[in-house]
């Protein structure tokens, strides 16, 4: 297949971050000085941040607005991945083959973009990306097609050569939903649906030195 687009997921497909990001919530809840539910993480790990407050909110009974809420959790995981995020195995040389190839990147995120932009430089891998695309500016669910089809859009190139990397079932099927060809990475925290990922994606790779 001749590849001249590639639409990145960033947390559990080029960032060690899904650890991080699941106990997020609870931690921010912990702050509050409330207790967290045991599974908190697993409920709202597929949530967006208008969700995640929402939910946060009615469910800890939280006496202030979702924008209040959606600046504290955010403030928690800015300093979470400021603090504990590291980079995917062969993900830069991977990245700078693709940019020495004239591949066209971006990247999808349900994380703010903000701080999506600064763990990326702080990683130094920003430079390669012409757009960071956020469920939030979709205006869409986590793992719905509109953000891979915005991507897209931004990227500019055809559809045929344009693949997406993800990590998620659900963003998998989104992806699929869009009709582009899709390359699964692996993710300790995907395990439990790694039969569903592999039957689903069109290419399902253990590391990214495989893409080399």
């Amino acid at each position: 297949m001749k590849i001249s687009g590639a639409i990145f997921d960033m947390d559990g497909t080029l960032l060690n971050s899904m650890e991080m990001w699941q106990g997020a919530a609870a931690r921010y809840i912990t702050s509050l000085r409330k207790t967290p539910e045991p599974d908190l993480g697993e409920k709202t790990m597929n949530m967006t941040l208008h969700e995640l407050c929402s939910y946060l909110k009615e469910t800890y009974r939280i006496a202030t607005t979702e924008a209040k809420i959606a600046k504290g959790f955010n403030t928690i995981l800015r300093e979470d991945y400021l603090d504990s995020v590291d980079i995917k195995e062969y993900v830069p040389i991977l990245l700078e083959k693709f940019k020495q190839r004239g591949i066209h990147m971006c990247i999808t995120t349900s994380t703010d973009k903000k701080i999506a932009d600064e763990i990326l430089a702080r990683l130094g891998i920003r430079d390669y990306f012409m757009e960071i695309v956020t469920v939030e500016d979709s205006n869409c669910l986590r793992g719905e097609p509109e953000v891979f089809l915005n991507a897209h859009e931004l990227i500019g190139t055809p559809k045929a050569e344009t693949i997406v990397i993800e990590d998620s079932l659900l963003a998998i099927k989104g992806a699929k939903d869009a009709g582009f060809h899709v390359i699964a990475i692996e993710d300790e925290y995907e395990k439990e649906n790694r039969r569903k990922i592999k039957e689903l994606a069109d290419q399902y790779i253990v590391s990214f030195e495989e893409l080399l």
